[in-house]
């Protein structure tokens, strides 16, 4: 009943694992081929593309599950068709934007071609999620969004009834949040709507920890055994939640009649009518998915997909002059802007990247290629931080202190700035990121931006000309310890936000008394306004790249 099923040695059923992220691409599991941001892929506009995307991700899947089937499921957790009518929700790359109709018929297209077209046998699962009114971050896992009836129906229904009818997704996972004050996963209408109303066969599964969140978070019920009783009645036949808990909330439930045999069976054979058609339980000869290989990750027939979905990705809103297209004829010098310009990001769910190419790094080629030049500015501050008289430094254990007499000794910092406080630093010695490590010690050894919490995420007041109160991911502002290290001060964190691992809230526990909090003091090193103004000026054209980061803006910071 749970994500990780068990195996029945007498039965001859193998272990099952349920969900594989997949949002534009196999994530998690290993190099494998890259596809746009959803919400990328909704400005093509091409279904049939978007068939293609999924058919490389279902054989993707196949060939990750051939690789190691116990790890690798074939139950995938995409696509994401929450309606996105609030800009201000951090993930709404994740999704394929607010028109319903758009979103319900590309990601019917990404099901089909998840799923393939054999009239038995799956590919792969596509799992719609999440349903439903799940469009904001923040305190999602307790809150409840207002639908009328209305709204229900024509608009975010309508995204869902699409990919089931037309699609033929197999699987769906219920949101965190509440709508009309009940826990989606207790929501009638999975029953009523999307298994009898619409004749969705496939298995329902909850998002990770919402059941036993039903307790804990919404407080809408009082014992996990209520909780999975009646998540399990309500539709959710998978639950992904803590294993060990929850199957004892259903021994417990099971016990006192609050749950039956024939509910469990219900929820059982939607999850293994899947699984047969998966052909699990069929001789490989029978299943036409079957044969895939791992030969199939990172094919060049993906790679070409990812190009052309690449391309007609992108949308061009003006032409101004007609400014564009751009060659080395008319613009032989041109100036790359922006702090997007020379990086790639990888937000929550992005696969592992075989490689990047930076906008720059492609920029540049294709102009030195026809004898042409570009020129870089980020856009970004440059700066040395002070404290306490000191000169901020890296230590050779990474460690940031407030240690250096000089200005010659001392780390230059870049400086991007996201909005609303939050801000990412990069040690100019090491060229990592600015993060805080377990033992609440500052460091400057983080490759990239990544992590469910953020911890490369500072939050910056600028409290003068020139002076900084600099906070962790969680608020807890960073002062000066022993030894002038750099250490996160407990005192200041906020409570529903604070260190989160034993080891962390321990050692927090010793370092709240050494720490003296503290501002920081800058010395310009570098103006990125006006460097970038600077290579504009003195260049034929500019292309800015500018935009934010889906983790570090993600939990609408």
């Amino acid at each position: 009943m749970c994500q990780y099923q068990d195996e029945v040695p007498r039965l001859g059923v193998k272990p099952y694992k349920h969900g594989t992220e997949a949002a534009h691409g196999i994530a998690w599991l290993g190099e494998a081929t890259a596809f746009p941001q959803p919400v990328g892929l909704a400005c093509t506009w091409d279904t049939e593309l978007l068939r293609q995307v999924g058919e490389a991700i279902g054989t993707e899947a196949r060939g990750f599950f051939r690789r190691d089937p116990g790890k690798n499921g074939l139950t995938l957790w995409a696509p994401t068709v929450d309606m996105e009518r609030d800009p201000r929700w951090g993930r709404n790359e994740e999704a394929y934007g607010e028109d319903p109709v758009l979103a319900g018929k590309l990601t019917a297209a990404l099901a089909q071609g998840i799923q393939g077209d054999h009239p038995f046998y799956l590919r792969a699962v596509a799992s719609l999620k999440h349903f439903i009114g799940n469009n904001n971050e923040v305190d999602r896992g307790e809150c409840s969004v207002s639908i009328d009836p209305r709204n229900m129906r024509e608009y975010y229904l309508k995204a869902f009834e699409i990919p089931f009818k037309e699609g033929g997704a197999q699987s769906m996972m219920t949101a965190y949040n509440s709508v009309n004050g009940v826990p989606a996963n207790l929501n009638p209408q999975v029953n009523d709507v999307v298994k009898r109303e619409w004749g969705m066969n496939g298995f329902v599964v909850s998002d990770a920890g919402d059941v036993l969140g039903t307790v804990k978070d919404h407080k809408y019920l009082d014992h996990y055994k209520d909780a999975v009783a009646q998540s399990i009645k309500s539709g959710i036949d998978s639950i992904t939640d803590d294993h060990p808990i929850s199957k004892q909330a259903i021994r417990d439930a099971l016990a006192d009649g609050t749950l039956t045999e024939n509910d469990l069976d219900i929820a059982l054979r939607n999850t293994f009518r899947v699984r047969m058609r998966l052909g699990e339980f069929d001789p490989a000869d029978r299943n036409p998915y079957a044969s895939i290989g791992e030969d199939v990750i990172l094919s060049d027939a993906h790679r070409q997909v990812s190009l052309e979905a690449a391309r007609k990705n992108v949308v061009l809103l003006k032409n101004a002059d007609d400014a564009l297209p751009l060659n080395a004829a008319r613009a032989s010098k041109v100036a790359v802007v922006g702090p997007l310009a020379d990086i790639v990001y990888r937000d929550w769910y992005s696969g592992t990247l075989p490689y990047t190419v930076t906008p720059l790094e492609a920029i540049r080629g294709k102009l030195s290629a026809a004898g042409g030049e570009a020129l870089y500015a980020s856009g970004n501050d440059c700066v040395k931080l002070t404290a306490n008289g000191k000169f901020v430094m890296t230590r050779p254990d990474g460690k940031l202190a407030a240690a250096a007499d000089s200005a010659d000794s001392a780390e230059t910092f870049e400086l991007t700035d996201w909005g609303w406080r939050a801000h990412t630093i990069v040690a100019g010695s090491t060229g990592k990121y600015v993060t805080t490590a377990d033992d609440v010690h500052v460091t400057a050894d983080s490759e990239e931006i990544f992590g469910w919490f953020t911890k490369e995420a500072l939050l910056i007041d600028r409290l003068a000309e020139g002076k900084l109160d600099v906070a962790a991911w969680n608020n807890a502002r960073i002062g000066i310890g022993e030894g002038g290290l750099l250490t996160v001060d407990p005192e200041r964190a906020e409570e529903r936000s604070s260190l989160g691992s034993p080891e962390e809230r321990a050692a927090a526990a010793q370092a709240a008394v050494q720490v003296t909090a503290t501002a920081f003091d800058t010395v310009s090193v570098e103006d990125g306004i006006e460097e970038a103004v600077s290579a504009a000026r003195s260049a034929d054209a500019a292309i800015v790249f500018v935009g934010n980061h889906p983790l570090v803006n993600g939990k609408e910071t």
